[in-house]
């Protein structure tokens, strides 16, 4: 069981053990013992079991329900952020295995001073907005800015079904790779509210930057606003 006279702390160590039961001994949706069970099995104080239960908790493995105990959950999407990427998370998604799904909600037109100068354009911009989803839960809702007189057929002929940057690619021969990305967290508006399905109030990660071409010329500014329990995001800074 746990080594108390080498290794991790006991809490880091009953946090491994817990998380190789989970999935197997523990499927998803099957109620984890009690702490009082819990420290009884390991022969640990309820503080360390409560340390371990709030880590899972915070990867996003288990939920806590008030007065009903602690459950087990779908852990969050994995997601992998490099500079000169592939810039779609569609096609990131699908090759994971994941089936990912496109609804265009409403296409806008945007003059911000900022934005068009990250664009290197003086015309204002449209902006698509989108709600993905994958394996058939909301994800995503993403606003994507490109000079609204650059590309002209893909306004004419995207369905919104497929990714915006394959099409970008077919019809104007165009690659996108990341440039930057900012990443900041902010409470659900009632837009975001209503597409992902989420209370007013609940944590959303907001993640925004520009795509360029792999010669650094600039394509899209996009803003991608993510349930926060439903993806987790690892930045390869080699």
């Amino acid at each position: 069981m746990l080594n108390r006279h080498a290794g991790p702390p006991l809490y880091r160590q009953l946090i491994d053990h817990l998380e190789g039961r989970l999935g197997r001994e523990f499927p998803l949706g099957d109620r984890l013992p009690s702490e009082s069970e819990l420290a009884r099995e390991y022969d640990v104080n309820r503080l360390t079991v409560r340390q371990a239960i709030a880590e899972l908790s915070r990867r996003g493995l288990v939920e806590a329900a008030q007065g009903r105990g602690t459950y087990v959950t779908d852990p969050p999407l994995r997601y992998e952020v490099a500079t000169g990427a592939d810039a779609s998370f569609t096609h990131a998604m699908r090759a994971a295995g994941h089936e990912v799904g496109l609804r265009r909600l409403r296409t806008t037109t945007d003059d911000d001073p900022a934005l068009l100068r990250e664009l290197r354009t003086r015309r204002p911009a449209r902006c698509y907005h989108l709600l993905r989803l994958v394996d058939g839960e909301p994800w995503s809702l993403t606003a994507t800015w490109l000079p609204a007189t650059r590309y002209k057929e893909l306004h004419r002929r995207w369905d919104g079904e497929t990714s915006l940057f394959d099409a970008l690619e077919q019809h104007h021969g165009i690659r996108t790779v990341r440039a930057t990305r900012t990443f900041s967290s902010r409470p659900a508006d009632a837009v975001d509210a209503e597409h992902l399905v989420i209370p007013v109030g609940s944590p959303i990660l907001s993640v925004r930057g520009l795509n360029t071409t792999p010669d650094g010329d600039p394509v899209a500014v996009v803003e991608h606003h993510f349930r926060g329990d439903r993806v987790q995001f690892t930045v390869d800074l080699r």
